[in-house]
């Protein structure tokens, strides 16, 4: 049996806004209880393996912080706004071992209760996990032979993790092609975009620092992902992975993630807390 890798959790918390674009939230969720399931959710799929969550509180409400204490986490509150919780988070990131890995969670993802096995599957995986080169073939005959074959990368590139896959993915307007692979219990997709949700190692945390604060200003997703993600080629960047089908979902109304009973596990969630 494989060892369980240590996974460090950073889970932002703030129930003072109830969605950041203003999208609703779906099954007529408020933000308190949202957070409570999302975090319940997570806490339920790390059972068994080797973890430690620490909860960045962002003004949090005293029902909140009652919440969170009545868990085994380390608790850090602070009045921080988006910005500089997300600096915060690489601040403590970088304390931690370099093989160990780091996961930043928002406070509105919903977790299915096999997220961490699947993700542990492929932490322990990830050397089968290769992007192919570049090939020119050319028939000849009835056989194809590879006129040339490129390299997309000098050193492997190093996996980072986005455990949720979008509904936007599968739509005319936004799909791209891109590597599938798989683990021994999961698919794979190679993605180039997320949110401020992932799961990388703590080394390449500090590798990439520099620009993951960058990214920080005005919570600039889209500049932390064309930044650190390969596309074609992974020279100096990483590549993501993303679960095919989701193992979380952002739990708003339009990015709900297909082919999972969402409803169920909610409902499951409510009566446990």
């Amino acid at each position: 049996m494989s060892v369980s890798p240590k996974i460090n959790i950073i889970f932002r918390a703030c129930d003072k806004v109830n969605s950041a674009h203003g999208s609703p939230r779906p099954f007529g969720l408020d933000k308190k209880t949202l957070i409570k399931i999302c975090f319940k959710s997570l806490y339920n799929s790390l059972q068994g393996y080797n973890y430690n969550i620490i909860v960045l509180g962002d003004d949090l409400s005293i029902e909140m912080k009652a919440f969170f204490l009545k868990y085994n986490v380390q608790f850090n509150e602070g009045i921080y706004g988006n910005d500089k919780s997300i600096r915060e988070t690489i601040k403590i990131a970088e304390q931690f071992n370099d093989n160990e890995w780091v996961y930043f969670c928002e406070d509105d993802y919903l977790h299915t209760p096999e997220t961490f096995q699947k993700i542990i599957t492929l932490i322990n995986e990830r050397e089968t996990i290769i992007p192919g080169n570049f090939r020119i073939k050319q028939l000849l005959r009835k056989r194809e032979i590879t006129l040339i074959s490129i390299p997309r990368f000098f050193k492997k590139p190093e996996i980072i993790i986005h455990p949720c896959d979008y509904p936007d993915r599968y739509s005319f307007k936004f799909s791209t092609p891109n590597f599938i692979f798989h683990t021994s219990d999961c698919h794979w997709r190679q993605v180039s975009d997320t949110t401020f949700t992932f799961l990388m190692k703590a080394e390449s945390v500090k590798k990439y620092k520099d620009k993951l604060l960058k990214a920080s200003n005005k919570a600039n997703d889209r500049f932390l992902s064309k930044n650190l993600f390969g596309k074609s080629l992974f020279y100096n960047k990483l590549l993501c992975l993303s679960p095919m089908p989701s193992l979380t979902s952002h739990m708003h109304d339009q990015t709900m993630s297909p082919l999972v009973n969402w409803k169920k596990l909610v409902d499951d969630l409510l009566d446990e807390i």
